[in-house]
């Protein structure tokens, strides 16, 4: 049996529609012709011209014409049908078995029990992964050096970076300079934002959550003696006043020694507030 698909045509006569826009006259030919865009044929005739301030302005022109729809011709069966030949169906007898396939027992290495939990390794496999970690940390530890290097010198101070200490997650590096000031920048601004992309630098070859420590003439110690300092001056605060006391803000490592300073002090208590680089401490009566 064949099927004729519906299609549509245009039909022989258009009418001729105007408007301000295109828009415009659509609508005009819609409401002339009682019927909505999508069954209309419509051709652009003049596009017509806005001009300036209203000189030389030509309307939009179209010709619009209703879709006529051919119906779809009506399938005929044939007079003498094929006759289809009948499915013969095979003897039981000699159909083909399914084989079902038994389920093969593997054994186990003794070595690694069946139930055993993935993280639970043998004290030789905890030691060998270790050591991959120390190697690991220890090339990325070398490449870090060279770029804080170039890093500096691009901002025209001569570093000489040196690895003072490194661990599977934690590395430590000095850098001395003629003029530690420019190291270390307004208030460790620029030291600390060189931790942060060294702790990125550090991701980027494959040593994930790892502690970065940068240091320059012994700043972090002094840094420390400072954050106490002013942990100090703010529980006073806090005692004569009876209201919180919000610090500037300050990196996670600066945040924790507040907290670590204050975390027994019966009169008052700490938490973080704000969004990095903005974080920082409050310190609040109990």
């Amino acid at each position: 049996m064949k099927f004729s698909l519906p299609f549509f045509s245009r039909g022989k006569s258009m009418s001729e529609y105007q408007g301000k826009t295109y828009q415009d006259a659509v609508l005009k030919a819609q409401q002339d012709l009682n019927k909505p865009q999508a069954e209309l044929t419509i051709t652009v005739v003049d596009p017509g011209r806005r001009g300036l301030f209203g000189l030389g302005a030509r309307p939009v022109k179209i010709e619009a014409v209703v879709k006529k729809v051919v119906e779809p011709a009506t399938p005929t069966l044939s007079s003498s049908p094929e006759e289809v030949a009948p499915v013969q169906q095979e003897d039981p007898a000699e159909q083909t078995p399914q084989l079902i396939e038994e389920p093969v027992a593997t054994e186990q290495p003794e070595g690694n029990p069946e139930g055993a939990p993935d993280g639970q390794l043998s004290p030789a496999e905890i030691a060998a992964r270790h050591e991959q970690n120390l190697h690991r940390m220890s090339a990325a530890a070398t490449k870090l050096v060279d770029y804080l290097e170039q890093a500096y010198r691009a901002l025209g101070v001569d570093v000489s970076a040196t690895v003072q200490s490194s661990g599977a997650k934690d590395v430590t590096i000095e850098l001395n300079a003629p003029t530690p000031g420019r190291v270390i920048g307004y208030h460790g601004r620029r030291i600390n934002a060189f931790e942060v992309l060294s702790v990125a630098f550090l991701n980027y070859q494959g040593v994930k959550d790892v502690q970065v420590t940068l240091d320059s003439e012994g700043y972090r110690a002094k840094r420390a003696q400072t954050i106490t300092r002013i942990g100090e001056r703010a529980v006073t605060d806090v005692i004569a006043s009876g209201q919180a006391v919000f610090l500037d803000p300050m990196p996670a490592r600066e945040r924790k020694l507040l907290h670590k300073q204050l975390e027994d002090n019966p009169n008052v208590k700490t938490y973080s507030q704000g969004r990095e680089p903005f974080r920082s401490v409050v310190i609040a009566p109990k």
